[in-house]
């Protein structure tokens, strides 16, 4: 009996070992790309196993201390992706930050299906975010969020039917505000300047890619991220990036799209903060993210309260400052850009599209 419960025990360990280690392999396939995501969940997994070879290390000594060993091995693997994320604030602003360069973004993913009721609508107003994105909007669901137009008047409102309708709201004017397919992809997103009380621009991207999973790969989200960060950098003004990614911080296409153009991810240092999956007790990872340029620092990380969605709200409050008060990220290496390049390409390419020269907004 206790032959069989080892060789079982054996099996849970390679299976998260493949999960752990599958992510490495540069492809778009869906289930290897997915596997990126529950790295802690895997983590806390490897720790259980690891204590459960130490039982077996009197009467299997040899294959328990080589299996204990390789899963030491894929947990500090797992640890140098992860520990970024613990919380020990170092990349939060320190300091005063003056009212007219403060300012607050809001995400909050509202799921199709769930009952637009007031619990969203009230922690909106109670947030007083200066910005706020909503993703999978219907019909239903911009009726029911029309209230907030009294005091975000500036807006961009694009519901589609589907999983990917969006809509900005915000006190702050607006400009230039409009929608755009990034990388050809059939997913709306939004691109506007917003001006500070100061009567600085800077550029708003509000995102929300297809998610890898059985009947898609991973490209087009890919692609769009990419897009988004090639457009940030492109720019002379100041840039925030902001959205569900579906796509957890340490994936490698957010790092070559904080590569790109030279993104600060302020979970860095704040902490894991999952906003996905809000009905779930074991999925529970980081979806949902605001992203910036050097030239803007955040005071304060914040998850809201459950409202009937899968996802969190999630609250980010910004400072916006000179670059040499805030983190500047090393520019991104020729590779890097052409990598980036290629994958909007490929998923133009997918999309049915011939790949063009240009990388202009809206291409």
């Amino acid at each position: 009996m206790k032959i069989v419960l080892f060789y079982l025990l054996l099996i849970v360990a390679v299976a998260l070992w493949l999960g752990s280690l599958l992510p490495v392999i540069p492809t778009d396939l869906w289930w290897i790309r997915i596997a990126d995501f529950p790295r802690l969940q895997t983590s806390i997994g490897l720790v259980l196993v690891l204590i459960g070879f130490l039982g077996f290390t009197g009467r299997y000594r040899q294959p328990a201390v080589t299996a204990a060993l390789i899963t030491v091995g894929v947990l500090v693997f797992q640890a140098t992706i992860l520990i970024p994320y613990l919380p020990t604030g170092t990349d939060l602003a320190r300091g005063s930050c003056p009212a007219d360069h403060r300012f607050k973004v809001m995400v909050a993913n509202v799921r199709l299906s769930n009952d637009p009721d007031h619990r969203l609508i009230d922690q909106v107003r109670a947030a007083k975010p200066d910005v706020f994105l909503a993703l999978e909007i219907d019909k239903r669901w911009t009726e029911a969020l029309a209230p907030l137009k009294a005091s975000m008047p500036h807006t961009v409102i694009h519901p589609t039917g589907s999983y990917f309708g969006t809509a900005l709201y915000s006190r702050l004017p607006l400009h230039d505000a409009h929608i755009e397919h990034l990388a050809r992809q059939d997913t709306p997103q939004i691109v506007a300047g917003v001006e500070l009380p100061t009567g600085e621009v800077f550029d708003f991207l509000g995102i929300h890619p297809r998610p890898p999973h059985p009947s898609q790969s991973a490209l087009g989200r890919d692609a769009v991220l990419m897009k988004a960060a090639l457009l940030l950098r492109d720019h002379d003004r100041p840039g925030v990036v902001a959205g569900d990614f579906n796509a957890v911080p340490w994936e490698d296409a957010v790092s070559r799209m904080r590569n790109v153009a030279q993104l600060i991810d302020p979970r860095h240092g704040y902490g894991y903060l999952p906003t996905y999956d809000a009905k779930s007790w074991w999925m529970s990872w980081p979806l949902d993210h605001v992203f910036y340029e050097a030239g803007f620092a955040a005071l304060k990380l914040e998850r809201g309260q459950a409202f009937g969605s899968d996802h969190y709200p999630f609250i980010a409050t910004l400072c916006r400052v000179s670059r040499s008060r805030s983190e500047r990220p090393e520019p991104a290496d020729a590779d890097t850009l052409r990598d980036a390049r290629a994958t909007i390409d490929r998923a133009r390419r997918q999309a049915g599209d011939q790949p063009s020269a240009g990388l202009s907004a809206g291409a």
